[in-house]
């Protein structure tokens, strides 16, 4: 049962990742490869904002979530914006540009501090064979089941999901039909720069907060891939195979491979199935 908890809080932090990534790809074509240093600039601001909010929790996680929506915006409105209309790898070299800049933002700001953040540390459930969920755990598996909820809400029900689909599809078409294209393109990086501050948040109270923990990116760009890039579906089924190979090795292989284990399966997903596994063969062959 301790496997089970801990894999499910694995993949759903991969999950969460994961997401924004697919919601990048299927609205502009763009594959971000800045989305680590995202959720780890996410998880400072938040321990930042605990100043400031003067330790209440709540007030700190909504100001976090402000600033990762207007981090979003800003992202797109000021650079990315600008691209249209440019090759599909000038827009990869420049999000990886602006990882670097996010890294050195974090070294910059906060003297690149290893740091945790002290929430949800006390235990909720406990299971017959020993095995304990922390508030934090259960917080992590929650908030990845209703952000995928409201995903699924959003694109299937709203005008503005429905507007963002037709984006996808065609752009041409859906701005000639009086879609504001360039507000449904910054609402997907807001959407997916939230999702990623979500994750930096709950990982931080995990793990450290480092430069080096931006390497969670990769799991979530892996989970992408392994299921589809244009896929939601396939993002939660990848983020379960990347989180449960990486458990696996840890615990019967060494820890150190860990950390190889999302680039191993990302090299095998190229190989044997570079649309993924829910995705679509036409996507890959434009990237």
């Amino acid at each position: 049962m301790e496997f089970v908890a801990t894999f499910v809080v694995l993949a759903s932090t991969y999950a969460l990742l994961a997401a924004g990534i697919v919601i990048l790809y299927r609205a502009s074509r763009v594959l971000n490869f800045a989305h680590g240093e995202l959720a780890i600039i996410g998880g400072y601001v938040f321990l930042s904002m605990t100043g400031f909010a003067g330790g209440s929790l709540p007030l700190a996680f909504a100001g976090a979530l402000a600033v990762s929506l207007v981090t979003g915006i800003a992202i797109y409105v000021v650079v990315m914006k600008r691209l249209t209309g440019q090759p599909f790898y000038v827009a990869i070299l420049v999000t990886i540009g602006i990882g670097i800049l996010l890294k050195s933002l974090i070294i910059i700001v906060w003297r690149a501090r290893a740091t945790s953040i002290p929430i949800g540390s006390g235990t909720v459930l406990t299971f017959a064979s020993g095995a304990r969920m922390s508030q934090l755990d259960l917080a992590t598996v929650l908030v990845a089941i209703a952000f995928y909820f409201g995903l699924y809400l959003f694109y299937r029900f709203s005008r503005l999901g429905i507007q963002a689909r037709g984006t996808a599809e065609n752009p041409l078409l859906a701005s000639q039909r009086g879609v504001n294209v360039h507000f449904v393109l910054a609402l997907s990086w807001a959407i997916a720069v939230l999702g990623a501050s979500v994750a930096g948040i709950l990982y931080g109270g995990r793990a450290l907060l480092s430069p080096q923990g931006v390497v969670v990116g990769f799991s979530g760009l892996t989970a992408a891939l392994v299921g589809g890039l244009d896929s939601l579906l396939g993002a939660l089924l990848g983020s379960l195979i990347v989180a449960l190979a990486e458990y696996l090795t840890i615990q019967y292989l060494d820890p150190i491979l860990g950390e190889a284990v999302p680039f191993i399966i990302l090299l095998l997903a190229m190989l044997l199935r570079p649309w993924g596994l829910f995705g679509t063969r036409e996507e890959i062959e434009r990237v």
